[in-house]
């Protein structure tokens, strides 16, 4: 079985534009996607259930 990260199936472009909006706001990728996960979940109780979980 082959293994990918998420980062090889995504778009250099997309990765572009998401790493000129982390610089923008000061954070890292890492923390960008923690902010959009955490916006996600607030809004859906069943993910953020899910990532409450995970967390455990």
């Amino acid at each position: 079985m082959t293994t990918k990260t998420v980062s090889a199936a995504v778009p250099a472009d997309v990765k572009a534009e998401a790493a000129a909006i982390a610089a923008a706001h000061g954070m890292s990728m890492a923390a960008l996607l923690r902010e959009l996960l955490a916006r996600v979940a607030a809004r859906d109780a069943e993910t953020l259930a899910w990532l409450d979980e995970a967390r455990r």
